[in-house]
């Protein structure tokens, strides 16, 4: 299936300040996009009682979608302000595009 356009579903841009507060909220997830080689080698580390970091266990960015349908990936982030980061280019627009569409 083709992915959902990025225009039309992409998240929402943070400043660092921003992104930094946002970790500090209660019922904030922070999902790394990066494959997981990326994010064993080093990750945001939220505040005690901020957000809960979530690797998504990836060896390539299209596994992403398999993992956001499961059941207990939909439970994890039902009701929770969603944050994402990658290394950078099309990855963490394409994600945020399918969760939102999702």
């Amino acid at each position: 299936s083709r992915a959902p356009e990025i225009a039309k579903y992409g998240g929402t841009h943070l400043e660092p300040e921003d992104y930094n507060n946002k970790m500090c909220e209660k019922d904030t997830v922070i999902i790394d996009v990066r494959n997981h080689y990326e994010a064993n080698i080093g990750r945001f580390n939220p505040p005690e009682g901020g957000a809960k970091m979530i690797d998504p266990m990836m060896r390539k960015s299209t596994e992403f979608p398999i993992w956001l349908d499961k059941p207990e990936t939909k439970e994890m982030l039902r009701g929770k302000q969603v944050l994402m980061y990658c290394t950078g280019g099309v990855r963490c627009e394409r994600a945020s595009a399918l969760l939102k569409q999702k």
